[in-house]
């Protein structure tokens, strides 16, 4: 078994599906790679049936209670059979050569977390594209040049030995929110490399009205401040990496509205703001509970 790709799911039915038929459509001969699905504690139990994609891979369904996508992430990858574990989320399509790519890097660079690049699927969301533009420059930042700093946990690879070497993901992170912060600080703790895989396209549909944006932001901060703390425990860094993009923003954000209509330019404006502020709060918030036990 070359590849397991591991999906978290919780309360998508439909968006699991269809992430799984693109899965069928990876260019890659039929069983070399296998997919397993953990139902994060679902309202309603999810149904999938292995044998509407048995064509193109084995699939497996697991359910247990809701931990969070990091604590899903290990029970799948405990599972797992491949060589390489291949993540994503239930809200994404991977491409056609999405895993063939990670395959290909993984050879190349056998030690590595390998990214792949993430686009948005939802143009005409201005909440998803907003998300995306600010992906965007995160990434700018902190992956400049052939070393890397960080990836995001909807479209990463890596071996599977050095997955659990590297202690896994923290299922001490109960929400979708820096998680993959954490597990790329450990990585990096151990000295090991992050790649760029640009041909492992991954288009992503999160549609977000304003206030689920702002929402899952303020939640960001909140992941945010548990990161931090535990980044202080191990010795790991500190908020310094963090408060240089911080301070690098304004130009990032030039030279990424620069030609784009206004109109477009305002709408992100006003939700990069939001992102700021509702950030700032979750952290915050986070700060001040910890301390009060609340």
């Amino acid at each position: 078994m070359i590849a397991s790709v591991i999906i978290p799911t919780y309360n998508r039915p439909e968006a699991i599906r269809r992430c799984l038929d693109a899965l069928a459509l990876q260019a890659l001969p039929s069983g070399s790679f296998e997919v397993i699905v953990v139902d994060d504690g679902s309202t309603r139990p999810l149904s999938l049936d292995p044998k509407a994609w048995a064509h193109a891979f084995p699939l497996t369904l697991i359910r247990q209670e809701n931990s969070g996508p990091a604590g899903a992430r290990d029970r799948g990858a405990r599972e797992a059979r491949g060589e390489m574990l291949a993540l994503t989320d239930d809200d994404c399509l991977p491409t056609p050569g999405w895993l063939p790519a990670f395959v290909a890097a993984s050879r190349q660079h056998p030690k590595a977390l390998l990214g792949g690049t993430t686009f948005n699927g939802l143009p005409e969301n201005i909440g998803a594209e907003a998300s995306q533009f600010i992906l965007d420059l995160v990434y700018e930042h902190f992956n400049r040049g052939e070393d890397c700093y960080f990836f995001a946990s909807n479209n990463i690879a890596c071996p599977r030995e050095a997955y659990w070497e590297c202690g896994g993901f923290d299922a001490g992170f109960p929400w979708a929110a820096a998680e993959d912060r954490d597990f790329c600080d450990r990585w990096r703790m151990q000295q090991r490399p992050l790649r760029k895989v640009k041909d492992a396209l991954l288009e992503h549909r999160h549609g977000q009205g304003l206030w689920q944006f702002l929402r899952m932001h303020y939640r960001y901060g909140r992941g945010a401040y548990l990161y931090q703390l535990k980044r202080r425990e191990r010795q790991s860094g500190t908020m310094q990496e963090d408060l240089g993009f911080h301070a690098r923003l304004v130009s990032l954000l030039r030279r990424r509205m620069a030609g784009r209509p206004l109109a477009y330019n305002l709408s992100i404006g006003i939700r990069l703001l939001g992102w700021q502020v509702a950030n700032a709060c979750g952290f915050f918030r986070e700060a001040i509970g910890r301390r009060l036990g609340c």
